[in-house]
């Protein structure tokens, strides 16, 4: 069976696997993605992962015919080279990860970020399966996003199209890595939400696995900061919305583990902001492939735009 090697590279770990063209995963594993080692440690980690890949489809009777990667930040062109490095991954700015990957795994590659693979991964075999437009949002430390439209993704100059978590959320506010302020992940992830947990009178240091614990048990500023962060997060989705008019928004990411916590605020907000038709054509749904999203959608861009 002719299978490809999906990679979904993170700040702390590297998830792998082998996946069909109909986006089933036969085997999937994880190595520590040794980004304090910087492009060295990246490589060694890549490298590690696709070797494994290739014994184990030697060992089942697969036939590895492709091979892709997502990653954070900015990746542009055929030989998948980053344009922009994420702070998460230090020196990694100008690797050609497309051009690296096909000589490691010996196949055609394809590489783009992360978010970006796993909209496509979605759209093809998740919720978006059947849906013209589709856009999905990625929260987690941060916001990512991509955008499928006519079952194409929508990558716009430089391959950025879609990253809604830097659109201006509040004009002059908060900071951003990038460079800019005001961005929308910084009222509506994981970070926003354990800086507004403790704004609205919560303890410090508390993970957003423990504030949404805390607010199942109905503590009085869990219950805010979770109130505060889908609200915010439905207005980000709005303002996108009334651009591309999607039939489904796809939540993905850590944050969406909240559920209703986080869902809920989310679409009350979202369809008190949007064009009444808009949010009757929109169906806001928890995203399907959970933790896999990023290798199916990874091996399926492989399948189709490898070279």
């Amino acid at each position: 069976m002719q299978v490809a090697i999906g990679l979904d590279l993170g700040g702390t770990q590297l998830k792998f696997g082998l996946v069909t063209r109909d986006g089933e995963v036969v085997h999937d594993d994880v190595v520590p993605s040794r980004t304090a080692e910087g492009i060295l440690g990246v490589k060694a980690s890549l490298e590690e992962a696709v070797g494994a890949l290739q014994e184990k489809a030697r060992w089942k009777g697969h036939t590895i015919v492709a091979a892709g990667l997502g990653m954070p930040g900015t990746v542009s062109g055929s030989r998948g080279t980053v344009l922009t490095a994420p702070p998460q991954i230090p020196g990694i700015m100008g690797f050609h990860a497309g051009t690296y990957l096909r000589s490691v795994s010996g196949v055609k590659a394809a590489v783009d970020n992360d978010a970006t693979v796993a909209a496509l991964g979605e759209a093809r075999v998740g919720v978006g399966v059947g849906a013209p437009t589709m856009l999905l949002a990625t929260v987690g430390t941060g916001i990512g996003g991509g955008v499928v439209i006519g079952g194409q993704l929508v990558r716009g100059r430089y391959g950025t199209g879609g990253e809604i978590g830097h659109s201006v959320f509040v004009p002059d506010g908060l900071p951003c890595a990038h460079g800019g302020a005001g961005c929308l992940e910084l009222y509506a992830s994981a970070t926003a939400l354990k800086r507004i947990y403790v704004d609205m009178g919560g303890a410090e240091g508390m993970e957003p696995k423990n504030i949404a614990a805390r607010a199942e048990k109905g503590e009085a500023a869990a219950v805010r900061a979770f109130d505060r962060v889908g609200r915010n997060l439905g207005l980000g989705l709005a303002q996108a919305a009334t651009l591309i008019a999607p039939d489904v928004i796809a939540i993905g990411g850590g944050l969406a583990d909240a559920g209703k916590l986080l869902m809920d605020p989310l679409r009350q907000s979202f369809r008190a902001q949007v064009l009444p038709y808009v949010a009757k054509g929109a169906r806001i749904l928890r995203a399907k492939l959970r933790n896999r999203a990023g290798i199916i959608g990874a091996a399926i861009l492989a399948f189709e735009e490898g070279l």
